[in-house]
Order: structure tokens, then sequence, then C-alpha cells
């Protein structure tokens, strides 16, 4: 999350770029109305979930157990969330514990478990997910539907960016 809320003028980003180079003034001012609406964002996300006893990641694991009935191993449900397969132990953990999953020993491998959803964990996405799309289309409302295929290109465009960087580090 961007911890600034106290935004610096483009006039400031100027005089700073004066002391030290900065090649791209206007795209950092971009970056910062971008990181900070993606952090208010994701910050009303977060308290949204919290309603309901749930994380990000609770929540992303959820669903993504409910996308697979048949249930998904820890190593795919940490990759899916973006998290080490150790976290992803103790969420699991922690779900289990709020008989939300279950973790089963895996039939074909007996060194791996699957991880499925419960009723419990069914019936929270039930109760979760219709206040979450409601405030998505509240959230997105102000966009029109070119508005909206037009940042849905620009984020593709900037994630493309966003991996190269990292190909090349």
């Amino acid at each position: 999350m961007l911890e600034l809320k106290d935004l610096p003028s483009f006039d400031t980003l100027s005089q700073f770029a004066k002391l030290y180079p900065n090649p791209d003034v206007d795209g950092v001012r971009t970056w910062l109305l971008l990181s900070r609406s993606c952090s208010d964002m994701m910050g009303d996300f977060e308290q949204n979930l919290a309603r309901h006893g749930l994380s990000q990641t609770k929540f992303f694991v959820l669903l993504l157990l409910k996308r697979n009935p048949d249930g998904m191993g820890v190593r795919r449900l940490a990759e899916g969330v973006n998290v080490s397969s150790p976290t992803m132990t103790g969420i699991i953990d922690r779900l289990e514990h709020a008989k939300l999953c279950r973790r089963e020993q895996d039939a074909s491998d007996r060194r791996a478990w699957v991880v499925r959803l419960l009723p419990a964990g069914e019936t929270l996405l039930a109760a979760a997910l219709p206040e979450h799309y409601a405030w998505v289309a509240q959230l997105m409302s102000v966009f029109s539907q070119d508005e909206r295929e037009q940042l849905s290109m620009l984020m593709r465009k900037l994630n493309g960016s966003v991996a190269q960087i990292r190909a090349a580090a």
C-alpha cells in the first residue's frame, strides 16, 4: 500500500527533478496518482472482506477452491495467490480450524495433500461475494464501457512493462 497521502504537486516534482535527476516528472506524477488510487481501493477491499472475517488471501483461497471442486494442492494454491508454500500451509491451517476447508491426503501421492472447500466455506462466499460485487459495481460505475476497455488495455500494457523490468533485473 502507498503510505503517502499528501501527494506532491507537479511543481514540487519539477523542483525535485532539478535536485535529483528525474527524466520523467509526468511519469512520477501519474505513477503516484495510480498508486494512491490502487492503495485506497485495496484498503477498502480489505475492510469489506474483514466484515466477513476474511483477508484478501483467505478470500482468494476460498474462491480458488470453489472454482476447483475436486480440490487443489497446497503448492497450486500458493501459486494461485502468490504466497510461499509455508505461508499457504498456515492459511490452510486457519481455514481448516474455522471449518471452511478440509485437507485430505492425495489418493495418487501419499506425500501430498488436497484441499477442498467445505459447506461453511461455500456459505461464507455466498455472504461475501454479493457485497463484493456490489462494491465493485459502484466503484466502476464512474467509467463508461469505452473507458473500461481503455483502462483494461492500459493496465495490461502496464503489467507488461512490470514483467519486462522484472525479467531484465
